[in-house]
């Protein structure tokens, strides 16, 4: 009987005591290295001496340089390699080292041990505030330097310049990095609510703070001039110009406070409108059916802005805060609005070669030799861009010495039309040099009714050499 109880005696002591005896050499183990489940700086410790986390600390720290961050989240990078910088973590590591019982490395089982640990730092002064004269932040602008609040006017209208809330101490910006790196931060953020420091407002700032809600609110007006697929866009740019100023340059005020509307500077932007697309008369490029680009100045076809009726309609809209999107009134219209206002249908004569071609919607739908007028006689059909303003079957053409009749007639540009020439057996080539017309376009009779049925009121003609 106490043989057998010995025996369960062993049974039960022996593995307790085997346990103990591995506990206390892991113990002996972790005398000179980190206890199980120790984690410095997000590296794995456990059995590791001092010198080999250590080396790998210094080994990670890879990044050779400091991300400083300003206010406006402008970023500057200082070369750590430029100061002679040196990091070491051995003496924090070694009192961590101290702080642990090798013999209750068993408390960590179930929980590791985790510490954030900061290397001792070395670098030379005298480099360092050599490197820091050289970051942006610390380059000295006169026009920024001093606190400032003022209405400036730029190419986006007038804007507010405020940098009471910008200016850089540089003394404290210059400690707070040094700290930073002594402390072994790689990330310097300036807008620590230290280095920025908040200026006290003055009489003089709180007035331009009262204009400029004035301002901003007059600048606050948008509305969209459409011309075809063309667009001008009315905003804070074009409205800054709109705001009277007295003669010394200030803001002009009326008896309310409020400010002025300035409304001779509606006419001029009117004007401007006008000068950009009104066609009528002026200058175009013109692709030709023989491939070139011609230049074709004058003729009566085009666009032309009502200027006193958008006066009218802009002031109003502007007062009212109206900002929908405009077209604007004509006193004569083309068939497109915009610079290109021929479009893609329009009869294309060509004097040069003696053609005659008809375009709808971009595809040709005619084209026929023709006879203009005679440059013998002083009688060039002039070059211009017009329009078909009148059309008429069976008329007489009466001039000086001549009478004819024709059964189809266009009239483009004053007395000059085009028409058939029954009387006329040949077209094209050189005829019109020494015997063309009185100005008129002749054309063939098929042709000339093939195209009379085809061609409506307002078709642009386009006249060249």
């Amino acid at each position: 009987m106490k043989k057998k109880q010995y025996y369960i005696v062993m049974i039960i002591t022996t593995p307790l005591i085997l346990c103990t005896i591995l506990y206390l050499l892991l113990g002996a183990y972790y005398k000179n290295s980190y206890n199980f489940g120790t984690w410095v700086n997000n590296i794995y410790c456990t059995g590791k001496t001092v010198d080999v986390i250590n080396a790998e600390l210094c080994d990670r720290a890879h990044s050779r340089q400091v991300c400083i961050v300003h206010k406006d989240g402008e970023k500057e990078y200082l070369d750590l390699t430029a100061i002679a910088y040196t990091e070491d973590y051995k003496e924090p590591l070694q009192h961590l080292k101290e702080e642990q019982n090798p013999f209750l490395w068993g408390q960590n089982l179930f929980s590791k041990q985790s510490q954030i640990l900061l290397p001792k730092v070395t670098y030379d002064k005298e480099l360092l505030s050599k490197e820091l004269s050289k970051l942006n932040c610390m380059q000295i602008n006169t026009a920024t330097s001093a606190p400032r609040v003022a209405i400036i006017e730029s190419d986006q209208g007038y804007e507010l310049f405020d940098n009471t809330s910008d200016i850089l101490d540089q003394s404290k910006a210059i400690a707070r990095i040094t700290g930073a790196i002594e402390a072994g931060e790689k990330y310097i953020n300036l807008d620590d609510g230290i280095c920025y420091p908040q200026y006290p407002i003055t009489q003089e700032w709180q007035n331009t703070y009262l204009m400029w809600n004035k301002v901003k609110e007059f600048q606050n007006y948008h509305m969209t001039y459409l011309f075809g697929e063309c667009r001008e866009e009315l905003d804070s740019r074009i409205l800054a110009d709109w705001i009277q100023l007295t003669k010394e340059g200030d803001f002009a005020l009326d008896d309310t406070g409020n400010l002025i509307l300035n409304e001779v500077m509606i006419e001029e932007y009117i004007a401007s409108l006008a000068s950009k697309y009104d066609t009528v008369g002026g200058t175009r490029q013109f692709k030709t059916t023989r491939g070139d680009i011609v230049t074709i100045e004058g003729g009566t076809y085009g666009n032309q802005l009502d200027q006193e009726a958008e006066v009218a309609y802009l002031t109003k809209a502007y007062l009212t805060h109206n900002e929908a999107d405009r077209i604007p009134t004509y006193r004569k219209t083309a068939w497109q609005q915009g610079t290109e206002d021929i479009g893609d249908t329009y009869v294309e004569i060509d004097m040069g070669e003696q053609m005659m071609y008809y375009y709808k919607q971009g595809i040709q739908q005619l084209k026929t030799p023709i006879v203009t007028g005679n440059v013998a006689r002083k009688h060039a059909t002039p070059e211009r861009v017009c329009y078909v303003y009148a059309k008429q079957k069976n008329l007489i053409l009466r001039g000086p010495g001549y009478a004819s009749h024709v059964n189809y007639w266009m009239a483009v540009n004053g007395g000059i039309g085009i028409h058939d020439a029954k009387w006329r057996k040949e077209f094209g080539g050189n005829i019109y040099k020494t015997a063309g017309s009185h100005g008129c376009i002749n054309t063939p009779y098929d042709a000339m009714s093939e195209l009379y049925d085809m061609v409506e009121m307002g078709t642009p003609v386009v006249m060249f050499n």
